[in-house]
């Protein structure tokens, strides 16, 4: 005998089919991530809507590594040595602002077709070490009358020869120091043997050693901060 189902029963059989089975919803679409940047992306990156430093760079101040590895400006495209004309930095005086931790650079020996120089845009940093790294040499005069020492074995794989005035060599010290490099730092004018370990060193390999930073990378000289002649040698 089947017996008859309340009413009442029945309504709670379809509150609770409802409230179990409501409707499906759409799964939400997926959001595509924002690419990041490549490591190796390039560092240098061209300047808005083709900006270009006038041939008068009236308004303007370049700055250049100057002698001593210190940073001289001037407001003068001529005044800047040839040496040092390929990475100029130019702080616009009227102009627009570079991007955040950014600054300014020309290359003065390729001016712009209709006259000036294209402008583009570096790291800070970068252009700091690039400069000094490329531009003028740090002229020292070592002590005279020293006899060099005898041979020993060698201390590290990488010796910097320096002076505590050179601004070239605190950044090679820097990008040593970035990249994790073990090395010795000698001051050849308060360190007369450092001095004379230079001179012996630098006669051996028929080096000059009229400006530092000088350094030895497992018995190779390299006179300056070149820095991609340097990460082949290490």
């Amino acid at each position: 005998m089947i017996r008859p189902i309340s009413a009442r029963r029945v309504t709670a059989l379809l509150l609770a089919g409802l409230l179990g089975c409501g409707p499906e919803k759409p799964p939400a679409p997926e959001r595509s991530p924002t690419p990041a940047t490549p490591a190796n992306a390039d560092p240098a990156a061209p300047a808005p809507d083709g900006a270009v430093l006038p041939a008068e760079a009236t308004g303007a101040v370049l700055t250049y590594a100057g002698e001593r590895g210190a940073f001289t400006d001037t407001n003068k495209p001529a005044e800047v040595p040839e040496e040092a004309r390929g990475l100029v930095r130019v702080t616009l005086l009227n102009g627009p602002e570079p991007p955040s931790g950014r600054v300014w650079v020309a290359n003065l020996r390729t001016p712009a077709p209709g006259g000036g120089w294209p402008l583009s845009t570096v790291e800070r940093g970068l252009f700091e070490e690039l400069a000094l790294g490329q531009g003028r040499s740090s002229q020292v005069e070592l002590p005279a009358g020293l006899e060099p020492p005898v041979a020993a074995p060698r201390e590290a794989d990488v010796i910097v020869y320096k002076t505590e005035w050179c601004g070239v060599c605190k950044q090679l010290t820097a990008y040593l120091d970035r990249k994790g490099v073990k090395y010795v730092a000698k001051d050849i004018e308060k360190d007369s043997a450092a001095a004379g370990e230079l001179r012996a060193k630098a006669e051996q390999k028929h080096v000059k050693t009229g400006s530092v930073p000088i350094i030895d990378v497992r018995g190779e000289l390299l006179v300056g901060f070149d820095r991609n002649r340097l990460e082949q040698l290490l």
